[in-house]
């Protein structure tokens, strides 16, 4: 406080030497500037020392706190436990489903039932159709007239004694083959070409049947023997 009045008593000396030379210059001015008065005016003027007190030392900044930290358990790191997580259960990968087999596909000699070649002429062996039915309840079609020994011996002329050849055929609501395709070979190509269309030609059924009695198509193997 006693800086601050030492202060304000400064700043209106100022103030009044200001206004003082004010004064003087406009008495000059009103007395057409006469030298003469200027000089002996500033002669008696009086310079005045305006000493301002040293500012109070600053006061010493506040003395810093450190709080003082707690001493670790023994034993402990500082590090963050590792969390523990439970592997994920593998579920068993399901197996596919396999599709059952369709009935009717394998040849006389390994799987359905063939009719015995009993007729006069019949080939040695009386091989016929195999397979079951198509569909539940249906009734499967049935070989009638089979291949003789005459058929065979017209086919081969003679080249190959015996043999064998299997065929895939479709048997038509009608009875009779309506599509042929040889699966595997006599051996002899001229032998192979010549089965379907005497298949076709000589071969009969008693046509598939569905649960309602319809003659139905039917798709089953036929296995063609011949012997001497």
């Amino acid at each position: 406080m006693a800086y601050r009045s030492a202060d304000s008593r400064d700043k209106w000396k100022a103030v009044a030497a200001v206004l003082a030379v004010h004064a003087v210059l406009g008495a000059l001015i009103v007395s057409g500037l006469n030298v003469d008065m200027v000089r002996k005016t500033i002669e008696r003027m009086q310079a005045i020392d305006i000493r301002l007190d040293p500012p109070p030392p600053e006061p010493p900044p506040p003395p810093v706190v450190t709080e003082a930290k707690a001493p670790k358990p023994e034993g402990e790191t500082g590090r963050k436990p590792t969390e523990i997580v439970a592997p994920k259960a593998k579920l068993p990968t399901p197996q596919p489903v396999v599709a059952a087999p369709v009935a009717g596909t394998g040849f006389a000699s390994s799987t359905g039932s063939g009719t015995s070649g009993t007729g006069p002429g019949a080939g040695a062996g009386g091989n016929g159709p195999g397979g079951g039915g198509t569909g539940a309840g249906n009734t499967p079609a049935r070989l009638v007239r089979n291949l003789t020994r005459g058929d065979y011996r017209q086919l081969t002329g003679g080249r190959m004694p015996a043999g064998q050849a299997g065929l895939a055929i479709a048997v038509g609501p009608s009875g009779r083959v309506e599509s042929c395709r040889v699966e595997y070979s006599s051996g002899d190509p001229a032998i192979d070409a010549g089965l379907c269309p005497l298949v076709r030609s000589r071969l009969f059924f008693e046509p598939a049947r569905d649960v309602t009695g319809r003659p139905i198509g039917y798709m089953t193997k036929y296995a063609a023997r011949w012997r001497p």
